[in-house]
């Protein structure tokens, strides 16, 4: 068979009419005499549009038989991708609950520590800074409790629940801690006969307490504004139980990033007051 293909009416035989007048061999009509069937069949083929084979797949006598639709074929997933799905979405809860127990994002509200802190800056503290672990059951053991990152130290700002309403956490400063001496004589703040250093201090203050003495498990905290700060001066010492952690970074707004500065006074200027009184 030839591989030409015609695409062209034109190209291909067909049935006319003549126009002129009849003439030998035609018939009573004036007609000229029909071509044969052949060739009507090949024009019919030839011109019709080739055959699409869309859904010749699915009537294939020798495909196999498909498999009856059940639960299990029309899920999406197979057991496997199920299981490391879960996986996922575990480590996603553990690695989330690990960062909760390690830091807590807090906002501060009020006006109490600037101009450390402004109203609605945001916090992360530290919440194992000073988590307690206890011994007291083990035989022989002494301290019941233990601080593997160490104790409060004077001058860390610390997050804890307030005393008179433990649903409400405050920011404060550290300004004695167990076994100190604190007293304030018009706005300087001495501890143990010495007065501190006190940077942070947006503006002056004045006031007086007496000297006493910080009891063991307790903290005598302050604001960093004097002027407008409701603590140890108004309702007494902290327990440090209620500590919730140390405010290490301020993440907002996004030009005052940065660590927390404690202002840790130092040992050696402690050492040199201490030995001229």
């Amino acid at each position: 068979m030839s591989d030409r293909v015609i695409h062209r009416a034109s190209d291909v035989p067909s049935y006319t009419r003549k126009m002129q007048s009849p003439s030998a061999g035609t018939g009573p009509s004036g007609y000229s005499e029909p071509p044969p069937l052949s060739v009507l069949v090949l024009s019919s083929v030839l011109v019709a549009p080739f055959p699409d084979h869309v859904g010749l797949d699915r009537d294939d006598p020798w495909l196999p038989p498909a498999s009856p639709q059940s639960f299990g074929n029309m899920w999406p997933w197979d057991w496997a991708q199920i299981s490391e799905m879960l996986e996922v979405v575990t480590l996603a809860i553990l690695m989330f609950m690990a960062v909760r127990a390690m830091g807590q994002n807090f906002i501060v509200d009020g006006s109490s520590m600037t101009p450390t802190f402004a109203n609605n800056e945001l916090l992360i503290v530290n919440r194992l800074a000073y988590i307690e672990i206890d011994f007291a059951w083990l035989p022989g053991v002494d301290n019941e409790y233990w601080r593997p990152f160490g104790e409060p130290r004077q001058g860390d700002v610390v997050v804890f629940a307030f005393p008179g309403d433990e649903t409400r956490d405050f920011i404060k400063r550290v300004t004695a801690v167990p076994g100190q001496t604190v007293e304030i004589r018009d706005g300087t703040v001495f501890v143990d006969e010495i007065p501190v250093d006190e940077p942070y201090l947006g503006e002056d203050w004045g006031g007086n307490t007496p000297a006493q003495v910080v009891p063991e498990g307790n903290l005598f905290v302050m604001g960093d504004n004097r002027n407008n700060s409701f603590d140890s001066r108004s309702w007494g010492m902290l327990d440090q139980r209620l500590l919730v952690g140390r405010a290490e970074l301020k993440y907002w707004p996004f030009d005052q990033v940065g660590m927390v500065n404690h202002h840790h006074p130092e040992p050696e200027v402690a050492l040199e007051l201490s030995a001229t009184h």
